[in-house]
């Protein structure tokens, strides 16, 4: 299997441009004061983009009729946030979640 050139370099500036964007917010934002509330704010954050994909996760789009609830990803739900109240990991918590969906998958 050979790779043209061509599809090299577009992959390697595909990655430069990615992390380019990932990493200079925390580059430009370390020699930067906040205000607290802003600070306050960001931790937010986490929360709500972790929620997001989780509900985006347990809805299943239906043509254009609407959305269904995935019903593997609740029964996985329920366990997983009872993890993430009590470890207040995230780490954690998708660990377990990616473990019981792979027990749930195997046993349905």
């Amino acid at each position: 299997m050979s790779i043209s050139t061509y599809l090299l370099l577009i992959t390697a500036g595909c990655f430069v441009l990615t992390w380019m964007i990932r990493v200079s917010p925390f580059v430009l934002l370390a020699k930067v004061e906040l205000p607290k509330n802003v600070i306050k704010w960001l931790q937010y954050v986490p929360v709500c983009l972790f929620t997001a994909l989780i509900v985006e996760g347990m809805l299943n789009q239906e043509g254009t009729s609407g959305f269904t609830l995935n019903y593997e990803s609740m029964i996985v739900a329920v366990p997983t946030i009872m993890i993430a109240l009590i470890s207040r990991s995230l780490t954690i918590t998708v660990i377990a979640g990616m473990f019981i969906m792979a027990m749930v998958r195997f046993v349905f």
